[in-house]
């Protein structure tokens, strides 16, 4: 028997039953909502198929994976829309454009990467945990997948976009690691949706952060820069020495974030989306009245700086190293295992820079902390670093005292030893009459 209506004592069921046999077990119930026979017929076939893939499992495992979706109630996400359907979910902190335009990337490059290699995986429940350690496994040996860069070239009139090859091989550490934290973050928050029942990319360990700091600038480098600089790199020296804003906060700053009123300045960071309030010393209120004097109608504190930063913001990086390069401070890094020289002097020192002087001052990390509005695991350490040394540098000033004291003391005792001696000497060749002078000083009642 296929399929067929069942006999009740008030006639024939509306609804067709099946009933069938497979792999020694018997499979039967009703074809919901049948109530013509080629319905039943295909309602009975669907059911054989999925029937025989049962049996075909050889693991808990293997059925998990084959029927997640009819398991989890899954829906089908394309690969290719799935990081902007992840950028709608709810989350802990808003990301910056720039955060999700850099995101947006990394999953760009593993999506070309799939279509590659996998061009039949076309949704985000197809992936599997080997594809993600196959990824991950790639671009640690070889670097991004898609080595074309897209960028607008403003140096032509009709400003269009241009585009060239990355020249590094390898990526750093921290940047393999930043991939990897992308792909596990997008599956993690589409997961439910998708009907996964594991996160490929968990489970995959990271690598080792070996990314080299960036290097606070020394006091004597810092006077080298103040007598050395111009206009545009004293805008942004001053800023960044006196407030630890990154280089893109520094650019766009805004007249309506300076409160002199209560000598703060409030600012939402472009990176994380922070609102931080950061104090106005004296010697920075009186450059940014002079700035935002200069500044006029402009909305910003620094109206060319914005300009530049909002149309080609590698072009500040560009000018302060070429102007650093100059004073003979280096500001690049050769490291091992990396196919170019890192960055160790730029203005995202100033940030460092603050951090040390802060320590060197003693002023409690948790205040640093609510200026700089995040602090990594490095920063953390060299700012530890920097107050420790500080604390060092406090005790051994009351070294020459201290040594000034033992070398009065150890001098007092050698010149005690030095009187015994001669006394003993004198003892030992007096005559009477010096021996009873000394036994009267001696025995002296």
């Amino acid at each position: 028997m296929a399929v067929c209506r069942r006999k009740t004592s008030s006639g024939l069921t509306e609804e067709y039953h099946f009933r069938f046999m497979q792999g020694g077990k018997l499979y039967l119930g009703v074809c919901e909502g049948c109530t013509k026979i080629e319905d039943a017929q295909e309602f009975e076939k669907a059911k054989r198929i999925t029937a025989k893939n049962l049996t075909a499992q050889k693991s808990v495992k293997a059925l998990v994976e084959n029927f997640k979706e009819e398991l989890a109630g899954g829906e089908k996400i394309e690969l290719k829309n799935a990081y902007e359907q992840a950028l709608k979910k709810p989350r802990r902190f808003k990301s910056s454009d720039t955060q999700k335009a850099v995101k947006r990337s990394y999953w760009r490059d593993f999506i070309l990467y799939i279509g590659k290699h996998y061009p039949e995986l076309i949704f985000v429940s197809d992936i599997q945990k080997r594809h993600a350690e196959e990824y991950i496994h790639f671009i640690r040996e070889n670097g991004r997948f898609d080595k074309t860069v897209v960028f607008s070239n403003t140096m032509k009139k009709d400003k269009g976009e241009s585009t060239y090859l990355r020249k590094e091989k390898k990526l750093s550490a921290r940047s393999l690691n930043m991939f990897h934290e992308t792909m596990s973050e997008v599956f993690a928050l589409l997961g439910k949706d998708a009907g996964l029942q594991d996160n490929p990319f968990d489970d995959i360990p990271k690598v080792e952060d070996d990314s080299e700091s960036r290097e606070a600038f020394s006091e004597s480098e810092l006077k080298l820069i103040r007598d050395n600089w111009d206009e545009f790199i004293r805008r942004i020296f001053m800023t960044g020495f006196f407030t630890a804003l990154r280089e893109g906060d520094i650019c766009t700053l805004k007249i309506k974030e300076v409160l002199f009123d209560i000598r703060i300045i409030r600012r939402k960071l472009l990176k994380t989306g922070k609102i931080v309030e950061i104090p106005i010393m004296a010697p920075l209120e009186s450059f940014l009245r002079e700035q935002i004097a200069i500044a006029g109608d402009s909305e910003y504190v620094f109206p060319d700086l914005a300009k530049m930063y909002l149309e080609n913001p590698s072009g500040i990086s560009y000018r302060v190293k070429t102007f650093l390069e100059g004073l003979g401070i280096k500001t690049t890094k050769k490291v091992e295992g990396r196919d170019r020289e890192v960055s160790i002097k730029d203005v995202h020192s100033l940030r460092h820079t603050f951090c040390y002087f802060a320590g060197v001052a003693g002023i409690p990390l948790v205040i640093v902390q609510s200026i700089v509005g995040h602090m990594t695991p490095e920063m953390t350490s060299h700012y530890m670093a920097h107050a420790d040394r500080a604390a060092k540098h406090e005790k051994m000033l009351l070294l020459p005292d201290l040594m000034k004291e033992i070398e009065v003391q150890s001098s007092r005792k050698i010149n005690l030893e030095k009187k015994r001696k001669l006394l003993l000497d004198y003892i030992a060749t007096a005559g009477e009459k010096e021996i009873k002078h000394l036994e009267k000083l001696i025995l002296k009642p």
